[in-house]
């Protein structure tokens, strides 16, 4: 069992102040006391066993400065990260007010088809895969198609070979 220096009252708070003068250590702070350890937890346990870390109880005024300074540099922080500080209250989950414009059929139809061939989710027979050809654009390579679909395509060429091979 840990025996507590006689400055301290529970068990707690010795861990808490160990555990800020550890953080200290590990962030540069060089040690005050000797110790033949290397680990910052246990050099920062003999700087506390020895006496040479200060510490004291911060009364409820220091702790809600404090407390106010963590919130202020908060705000700054996310005013500093959107370009324009939003006035708007933040929207629900699911916004009933305002309603998102459809496009179009035939557009919704290209998407769907250009989508399903980014994902490799089209099948190469028949007149549907040429109506979804159309749609590839000129810049693309064979290269970047999923397997599944490199797959699908050798299996067709093979049946067509020998389906011209049986007619031949």
């Amino acid at each position: 069992m840990i025996q507590l220096p006689k400055e301290f009252d529970s068990i707690f708070r010795y861990i808490v102040v160990v555990s800020q003068r550890a953080e200290q250590i590990i962030n540069g702070a060089k040690p005050r006391s000797e110790s033949r350890f290397a680990k910052p937890t246990l050099v920062a346990r003999d700087d506390v066993e020895d006496g040479k870390v200060s510490w004291r109880i911060l009364t409820q005024e220091e702790l809600d400065a404090h407390r106010q300074a963590i919130v202020e540099q908060f705000r700054a922080e996310v005013d500093a990260a959107s370009e324009q500080p939003s006035t708007e209250p933040i929207p629900d989950v699911l916004p009933t007010a305002k309603v998102a414009v459809v496009a179009d059929d035939e557009e919704k139809d290209d998407e769907l088809a250009r989508l399903q061939r980014l994902l490799g989710m089209t099948r190469s027979t028949g007149t549907a895969a040429a109506a979804v050809d159309d749609t590839v654009d000129d810049d693309t390579d064979a290269d970047e198609k999923p397997k599944s679909a490199k797959k699908s395509a050798k299996k067709s060429a093979k049946k067509r070979a020998k389906a011209d091979k049986e007619e031949g």
